[in-house]
């Protein structure tokens, strides 16, 4: 007999900022998993085109624009996202807005301001779109992106890892309030990814290394090595596991 817990036939799985790099990679894993899914970017030729290549790879996928910087565009995009496979049973929010980099004390309080309305409020805007629903039909799972500066102080992401804090604490509320409906919400937690984003602190072959050697296993985590977290939190293999910021970091948080 095989083990079903990772199968997501018959269920509705909507990733946001899943153009490229971990976004895309995780829509992937959904998707070979059996979910329908949808794809999003703010760039409409970026949507289009990752639909069009996960459906390539014999996948059931729709793209539909997404600015999580702007509250309207996002509850649009919720609408759009129930009308295309007719529900949604699986949130990703992992699109982010632009991320100041530096100490919290220099900071920009605009830049600030921008960010916590990106990567908190918006994204509390877009899960909420679907939550009576899930209610209704008592299942859904909620991810959202987080990161290792949520929980371990980087002092060039200061503010990045404040704004990721909050949105912790939006997955324990959300997971505290909407458990009694069959609603889980957890939050990935990785450590340095090799996407766009992370080439800034990656400009080079020695902040490369230096990187990597904080973790035992020496070495930068690429977007595949997300997915199994992702999946796992998505499926029912993980129907037990909610309110939680999983550290995917290669062991870095234990030394």
């Amino acid at each position: 007999m095989n083990y079903k817990g990772f199968d997501l036939a018959g269920r509705v799985a909507v990733v946001t900022g899943s153009t490229s790099g971990m976004g895309l990679a995780i829509a992937r894993g959904l998707a070979q998993c059996g979910a329908q899914v949808v794809v999003s970017s703010h760039i409409q030729s970026d949507t289009d085109a990752a639909a069009s290549l996960l459906a390539s790879e014999g996948f059931d996928v729709k793209g539909i624009r997404c600015d999580i910087t702007n509250l309207n565009g996002v509850k649009r995009f919720a609408e759009e996202s129930k009308r295309a496979f007719g529900r949604v049973d699986i949130v990703v929010c992992h699109a982010a807005g632009p991320v100041p980099v530096g100490p919290i004390a220099d900071t920009d309080i605009d830049q600030l301001d921008a960010l916590l309305l990106t990567t908190v409020r918006n994204n509390l805007v877009l899960i909420r779109q679907f939550l009576p629903e899930m209610a209704e039909r008592r299942y859904g799972s909620i991810l959202l992106t987080s990161s290792i500066a949520s929980e371990r102080a980087s002092p060039a992401l200061g503010a990045y890892g404040a704004a990721k804090a909050a949105l912790n604490g939006v997955v324990r509320s959300t997971a505290a309030e909407w458990g009694q409906w069959n609603i889980r919400a957890n939050a990935l937690a990785p450590s340095m990814v090799r996407t766009a984003f992370s080439q800034i602190m990656l400009n080079t072959p020695d902040a490369e290394k230096a990187m990597a050697a904080k973790s035992p296993s020496n070495r930068i985590a690429e977007p595949d090595d997300i997915v199994g977290a992702a999946i796992l939190l998505a499926s029912p293999a993980g129907s037990y596991i909610s309110g939680q910021t999983l550290l995917i970091d290669g062991g870095r948080s234990i030394i």
